[in-house]
């Protein structure tokens, strides 16, 4: 009898033992809000869980929920400074695998300001992204070309932003004739070959005659370099930096140009990119 009990109850041990908790709840994506905050935020998914194609459409439908609040749109108390927002929204749309990880930086910001602390650090934050998010590239390639004419009374003209590993052709048309002293040769863009550099011109390395053509490269932590250019120089920028030209003279007061019969000579400079060197 006690033998029979002891087996009608085992199939109801083995029920209980089979019980198993219930799966938690899986994370909230998109708007959503805890008890007790103070209004939404948008939770992103899991992009590892996610396609490419899919990631894609994520990030493009995310950006757009994260402006609306940064904007003020969403109505809860945030809203940024619109020079700040469109100048992150450039940077993330040549840049759209970067919108995952500010996705999650934005939605802690959030939180906080939802639990009771003030916007102004996730302003703050907002304004940052667009510096971090580029730091060490260059957002200006010499990818064009650009004609011009030479100023002979003037100093540095022209100044262009340059990528680190840019690769330029910078010219000056040889016909055209002017000179840097009352009395001087008439020269050109190759300067007056018949004196040697001086070491009171801005330029005075083998090259750099009085009144050659030269440029002017400053790196981004502000060294300058200057170089011969002549009638042509192929230059490649060892970083980030600016160019600019003029002809190697300190005394601009009397530089004339050529003239006769009435046509007065002007110099043109071209600058034109070349195939990229990385």
């Amino acid at each position: 009898m006690r033998a029979m009990m002891l087996m009608a109850a085992l199939p109801i041990l083995a029920l209980g033992c089979g019980k198993k908790d219930a799966a938690p709840a899986p994370p909230p994506v998109g708007w959503h809000q805890e008890e007790g905050w103070t209004m939404q935020c948008y939770f992103p998914p899991d992009y590892g869980s996610l396609n490419e194609s899919q990631r894609r459409l994520e990030r493009s439908q995310i950006l757009d929920e994260m402006i609306s609040q940064w904007n003020g749109s969403r109505e809860d108390g945030v809203s940024f400074d619109e020079d700040d927002i469109m100048t992150l929204e450039t940077v993330l749309l040549g840049r759209p695998e970067k919108i995952e990880a500010v996705s999650q930086g934005n939605l802690t910001e959030c939180k906080k300001v939802a639990t009771g602390s003030s916007a102004s650090a996730w302003n703050s934050w907002v304004r940052s992204l667009p510096a971090k998010l580029t730091d060490g590239e260059c957002l200006t390639p010499f990818d064009f070309t650009m004609f011009d004419y030479l100023d002979i009374g003037a100093g540095w003209q022209r100044t262009l932003p340059i990528c680190q590993g840019d690769v330029i052709k910078i010219s000056g048309t040889e016909n055209d004739k002017y000179r840097i002293t009352d009395k001087g040769p008439w020269i050109n863009v190759a300067g007056d070959t018949s004196q040697p550099p001086a070491s009171e011109l801005p330029c005075n390395l083998e090259g750099c005659h009085p009144g050659t053509l030269i440029l002017r490269f400053v790196s981004e932590a502000g060294v300058e370099n200057i170089y011969a250019v002549g009638e042509e120089l192929i230059f490649t920028a060892p970083e980030h930096g600016e160019i600019s030209y003029q002809i190697n003279d300190t005394t601009m007061y009397d530089n004339t140009w050529y003239t006769k019969g009435g046509l007065t000579d002007h110099t043109a400079i071209e600058i034109s990119a070349m195939e990229e060197v990385r």
